[in-house]
C-alpha cells in the first residue's frame, strides 16, 4: 500500500511542427516534499515522452501506454497509487478524504469485506391513466352509433391500442404484487446478508469476524490475522461473500483495505463538492472554498454514524493490527451509537 502525502503534475510537449508535436502529461508523488513529488513527476514525464518519441509508430506502444495520464484518484490501472488529500496517519493505517469528502481508512493489513444489499425494486403502480382512457372511451363506444368511416377505424385503432397498454398494465401490476408478497415473506436484505457471513464463520470457526451494518449492507472485518489483498484467504472471504468487484480489483490494484468511516454528504442533505473542489491535489484558487465545504460537512456528519456495530463472530481474539484498527475505526465511525446511518 502506497498513500503518499505529497502530489504533482507535470506536461512536456515536443514540438514537431507548426501544429504538431507530442505531449504528454504525468503524475509525481513523494512522502518528504513537494519538491520531490514534482522532480518524480518531471521524470516520468520525461520517461513518457521519451518513449513516445522513440516509438516508429504509435502501434508500437505498449497496449496500456497512455500520453494523458488523466486516470481517476483510485489508480485503478496499477500505476499511480490512490490519490487523496491525507488526513492523519496512526502506524500502517492512513485515514483519506476521498473525492466525494468523506473520511476512508486504508489498511494494508486488516481484511475488510463490504457487502452491498440487492437493488430494492420499485413498487408496483397500477395503471391508472390508461384505465381513465377506457373509462371515458368505453360508454361513448356503448352510445354511439357506429358509422364506419376512416375516422372511427382510426379511433377504433387508438382505444384499442390503449386497450391493449391497459391490459399489459395490469399484467405487470399483479405480477409485481405478487412478487412483493414472496419478498415479504423472505428474510430481511440485512437478515439475509448476515445468515451468509454466519454461514462464513461456520465453515472458519478459527476465524475473527467482526461485522457492522453499514446503511446499505454490511461490513466484515478480519480480526484474527492480518491478512494481506493477495492473501488466498482474503480471495476465499471476497468470493464466498461476494463482495462487490469493484472494491476487490481496488485491493488488488493498490494492495489495500479501505472502509468508509463518515456518512455520504447526499445521505446527510449535504451538496457535495463541485468537479474543481474534488480534485486532489487542489489548486490555491479552490482551498478557501473547499475548507469551507469541509467545516460544514464535519458539522453535519457529526450527527450521522457510518456503521452499526452488530458481532463478533468466531474467534474473540484479536490480532495485533486488528485491534489497533478497530478502535480508529469504531471511533471514526461512530460505531457503537444509536445515529443515523449515512
Amino acid at each position: 500500500m502506497q498513500i503518499p502525502q505529497y502530489w504533482a503534475q507535470v506536461r512536456l510537449r515536443h514540438q514537431t511542427g507548426i501544429r504538431h508535436g507530442v505531449t504528454v502529461q504525468r503524475w509525481g508523488w513523494s512522502d518528504r516534499s513537494e519538491h520531490d513529488a514534482h522532480t518524480h513527476a518531471q521524470q516520468r514525464a520525461q520517461q513518457a515522452l521519451d518513449a513516445a518519441l522513440n516509438a516508429p509508430v504509435e502501434s508500437n506502444q505498449p497496449s496500456d501506454f497512455e500520453r494523458m495520464e488523466w486516470m481517476g484518484e483510485y489508480g485503478l490501472n496499477g500505476s499511480t497509487p490512490i490519490r487523496e488529500e491525507v488526513l492523519e496517519r496512526r502506524g500502517l493505517t492512513v485515514m483519506t478524504r476521498n473525492s466525494y469528502g468523506a473520511k476512508c481508512l486504508n489498511t494494508e493489513h486488516v481484511a475488510i469485506a463490504d457487502l452491498d444489499f440487492p437493488p430494492q425494486k420499485k413498487p408496483p403502480h397500477f395503471p391508472f391513466i390508461s384505465t381513465i382512457l377506457l373509462a371515458m372511451a368505453l360508454p361513448w363506444l356503448w352510445v354511439t352509433p357506429m358509422v364506419w368511416n376512416l375516422g372511427l377505424a382510426v379511433l377504433m385503432l387508438i382505444i384499442a391500442s390503449i386497450g391493449l397498454i391497459f391490459w399489459s398494465g395490469i399484467r405487470k401490476w399483479f405480477h409485481a404484487r405478487q412478487q412483493l408478497r414472496t419478498v415479504a415473506n423472505q428474510p430481511s436484505p440485512t437478515q439475509a446478508a448476515l445468515e451468509k457471513v454466519q454461514a462464513f464463520s461456520a465453515a472458519h470457526p478459527d476465524w475473527g469476524l467482526r461485522v457492522y451494518e453499514t446503511p446499505k449492507g454490511l461490513r466484515v472485518i478480519v480480526t484474527h490475522t492480518a491478512l494481506t489483498p493477495s492473501a488466498p484467504e482474503t480471495q476465499t472471504l471476497f468470493n464466498q461473500l461476494e463482495v462487490d468487484p469493484l472494491y476487490a480489483l481496488l485491493c488488488a490494484k493498490q494492495q489495500c483495505f479501505r472502509a468508509r468511516v463518515s456518512g455520504k454528504p447526499w445521505r446527510m442533505n449535504l451538496n457535495g463538492l463541485s468537479t474543481q473542489e474534488r480534485r486532489w491535489p487542489l489548486p490555491a484558487a479552490y482551498q478557501a472554498a473547499r475548507q469551507q465545504w469541509v467545516d460544514i460537512y464535519e458539522a453535519q456528519s457529526a450527527q450521522f454514524a457510518a456503521c452499526r456495530y452488530l458481532a463478533q463472530l468466531g474467534a474473540a481474539t484479536q490480532c495485533a493490527e486488528a485491534q489497533a484498527f478497530v478502535t480508529w475505526h469504531d471511533e471514526a465511525c461512530k460505531a457503537h451509537s444509536s445515529l443515523t446511518l449515512a
